[in-house]
């Protein structure tokens, strides 16, 4: 599994990201552990990873989403609703 750490600074993954994370099955979970307070829709977030991690792709190659949220935990402030972790899949 993919772990993404999301810092006041960006984003941080947990190993290298490339076409070899989808090598078995052409997808994978990906874990995304918000260390400051997400606030934002969780398509929103998973759309901004899979950005993220378009970055690190060759020509050619997409990340993409289906939105298939496996879990979110989430929690709520005087600034609104907020992601701590979410698990989707991602696919190319």
């Amino acid at each position: 599994m993919l772990e993404i750490r999301s810092t006041k600074k960006g984003y941080v993954a947990n190993q290298e990201i490339s076409p070899r994370l989808f090598e078995q099955v052409g997808n994978t979970i990906v874990r995304v552990i918000c260390e400051v307070p997400c606030y934002v829709e969780a398509n929103t977030l998973e759309n901004s990873i899979c950005t993220y991690m378009n970055s690190f792709m060759p020509d050619g190659i997409e990340v993409k989403t289906n939105h298939v949220t496996i879990h979110q935990s989430s929690g709520e402030d005087t600034r609104g609703k907020y992601i701590e972790n979410l698990d989707f899949q991602v696919y190319i």
